[in-house]
């Protein structure tokens, strides 16, 4: 057994080879298979948009007015209502001063007309009678004087003289009482009971609370998408602009008035001016305040052929898209304006492409992709 042995390890080892090669695994080949990453994407739809400028501005009165003093007297009766701050309805009587010296000037002006009246109706008998007179006793053309014709004159022109010093009078009594011209708001007051006043004086400064105005700077390239002519004229109704003044969560109506034709030397840009009706003070929760900073949007011209895009998917004026070919694609797009978080496109699109949304680890120009829609 001996001398058999190492034959029969040998037998033994080859047999346990073969079993185990027989036994082994085979390696199938497998198809490699291409990771396509699935991408939301939006449509890409051009249409026609008015432009939107903004600005900001302070509400100021459209109508304000200074009540100065026309006349020396003293302040007799001061409404309530003519405190800094109050409101008053047009036709309020706000300040009545002394009328009493006026009361008699307009007494003597009445009674310096009736003498007029009545010398100038004694001269044109005069007149008359010298007339005839000279047609019975004279001969040929006589003279002014006989004929009375300077005392005529004289005499009109006394008439006419008392008139206007009567005009004058009531003139002068009738600015003795101060009524609101308007709806309004007493801005200062600068007078009390017993103050004396004189030509010029101020009483106070008051404004009209039917309608506010707005200046509107406008920066440089938003003017063209205005449509308007910066001359510093009004502008017609038809073409007004429409604008929202907004301040917080409150909005207003407005329309573009006018424009102004000169460059503002603080922020050297163009200006308009909106309007604001407060007629219907019932249509605004909130009132408006003169005073207020607000913000504004104004509704510009018509841009056809334009594109709205999330203002952050524009990055150095390119886009990336899906194609119609299912790949991504970094086109150079016409970047006409930016409005808020909205970018306006123009040119640069081809047919089919769709706005990637997603956030994709690597981008790829060519790269396939999964469309998904939104």
């Amino acid at each position: 057994m001996k001398k058999y042995i190492g034959l029969i390890i040998l037998v033994f080892s080859i047999t346990i080879s073969v079993i185990l090669i027989k036994g082994r695994p085979l390696a199938v080949a497998k198809e490699k298979t291409e990771n396509i990453p699935y991408v939301k994407t939006m449509m890409i739809l051009p249409r026609t948009v008015k432009a939107s400028i903004s600005s900001q501005g302070i509400v100021q009165p459209e109508s304000e007015l200074i009540l100065l003093s026309e006349l020396s007297s003293r302040v007799e009766w001061l409404s309530p209502k003519m405190e800094a701050g109050s409101s008053f309805k047009k036709g309020d009587t706000l300040v009545v001063l002394d009328k009493r010296d006026y009361e008699l000037a307009l007494i003597s002006a009445e009674s310096q007309v009736l003498n007029a009246k009545v010398n100038l109706e004694r001269e044109q008998a005069e007149s008359e009678l010298a007339k005839k007179e000279w047609k019975r006793v004279g001969a040929g053309l006589g003279s002014d004087l006989a004929l009375r014709k300077p005392q005529m004159a004289q005499a009109k022109a006394t008439y006419a003289a008392a008139k206007a010093s009567l005009e004058q009078a009531k003139r002068n009594l009738s600015r003795t009482i101060f009524i609101a011209p308007f709806d309004g708001r007493v801005r200062t007051s600068g007078i009390d009971i017993g103050t004396t006043v004189f030509p010029g004086t101020s009483v106070g400064n008051i404004y009209a609370t039917d309608a506010y105005e707005v200046r509107l700077p406008i920066a440089d390239q938003d003017v063209p998408y205005s449509g308007l002519e910066f001359n510093g004229q009004k502008i017609e109704e038809r073409k007004r602009l429409d604008v929202i003044i907004i301040q917080g969560k409150n909005k207003w109506p407005a329309k573009v008035v006018r424009t102004e034709a000169e460059i503002d030397p603080v922020t050297r840009m163009m200006a308009v001016v909106a309007r604001i009706d407060n007629s219907d003070k019932k249509m605004f929760t909130t009132p408006l305040a003169v005073g207020q900073f607000v913000q504004a949007k104004i509704s510009g011209t018509d841009i056809s052929n334009i594109s709205i895009l999330p203002r952050s998917s524009v990055r150095n004026e390119s886009v990336w898209v899906v194609d119609n070919q299912m790949s991504m694609q970094n086109r150079l797009v016409e970047v006409l304006r930016n409005e808020d978080e909205f970018a306006l496109i123009g040119e640069g699109f081809e047919p089919g492409d769709r706005l990637l949304i997603s956030r994709v680890s690597s981008l790829v120009n060519g790269l396939k992709v999964t469309l998904g829609l939104q």
